[in-house]
């Protein structure tokens, strides 16, 4: 007589326990991975915004007047809203111009900015 060897059903239930926990477990950190993708291209695109409104700023005023102000920018096919502080500094020749940018046209008030950038605006550039 011939003793056939095999796997019990047991042992075939636990392997595939152990299988459906690690598949569970890779499907959730691609899911994750893909999540993160996305919150850096926003953040890299709203960085970019904000750099933009910093420079175009310094560009056409480069001694901007203090004070808020709103606006809008596309960047990579979406729209950005943004808000523009200009406060004073310690030093007198020196403007803060701090932006914070946001994602989509709705109204900027209920909302947390996707980031802030920071610059400044020297008036030793200015003429007199």
């Amino acid at each position: 007589m011939r003793s056939v060897r095999g796997f019990t059903l047991i042992e075939v239930l636990v392997a595939l326990a152990i299988l459906a926990v690690a598949l569970g477990a890779s499907v959730r950190a691609a899911g994750d991975q893909a999540r993160s993708q996305g919150i850096l291209r926003d953040s890299t695109y709203a960085r970019w915004v904000g750099a933009n409104v910093v420079a175009e700023t310094r560009i056409n005023e480069p001694w901007p007047q203090l004070g808020v102000r709103d606006g809008q920018m596309q960047m990579a096919a979406r729209d950005w809203r943004w808000r523009l502080t200009v406060s004073e500094t310690p030093e007198a020749d020196m403007r803060r111009l701090d932006v914070q940018v946001f994602a989509g046209t709705e109204s900027l008030e209920a909302r947390d900015p996707v980031v802030s950038v920071s610059g400044f605006a020297s008036g030793r550039d200015r003429s007199q």
